[in-house]
């Protein structure tokens, strides 16, 4: 029969304390396996790993020429910007037609003489009694 020179199959992933340091050793302490204290927040870490990513992604993206828009884009565009100087145009005809009525009234006020006009005085107190039989 053949000699069985090969380790036995461990049934569990036991890790002794000398083992784990001599993986230290050979490669260093990671954050993955709990043998690295880290000394900022999980937080900023990831932040950065973040950061890092967005800014290799625009410095891929930063020279490419911009996409041309299709031309039921421009349409849409078109149609919307005309709209929009539609709308103002009526604002402005509103706002105009507003002023010229304003200023008429106050032309046809001053235009007219003004009487002053007495006010009203209440009734004596004693016209208004009332009798309760």
């Amino acid at each position: 029969m053949a000699e069985q020179t090969e380790k036995p199959i461990r049934l569990l992933n036991f890790v002794s304390e000398e083992q784990l340091e001599e993986s230290k050793k050979e490669r260093g302490e990671r954050v993955e396996d709990g043998t690295f204290q880290r000394d900022r927040a999980l937080y900023e870490i990831l932040k950065e790993n973040k950061d890092k990513k967005d800014a290799e992604f625009n410095e891929r993206f930063k020279h490419r020429p911009p996409k041309a828009l299709a031309e039921d884009e421009t349409e849409f565009l078109d149609k919307l910007e005309m709209s929009k100087r539609e709308y103002e145009r009526q604002l402005a005809d509103e706002d105009e037609q507003q002023i010229r009525s304003f200023q008429a009234a106050v032309a046809a006020r001053s235009a007219t003489p003004q009487e002053p006009q007495e006010a009203a005085l209440p009734p004596p107190a004693s016209a208004t009694k009332l009798s309760v039989y």
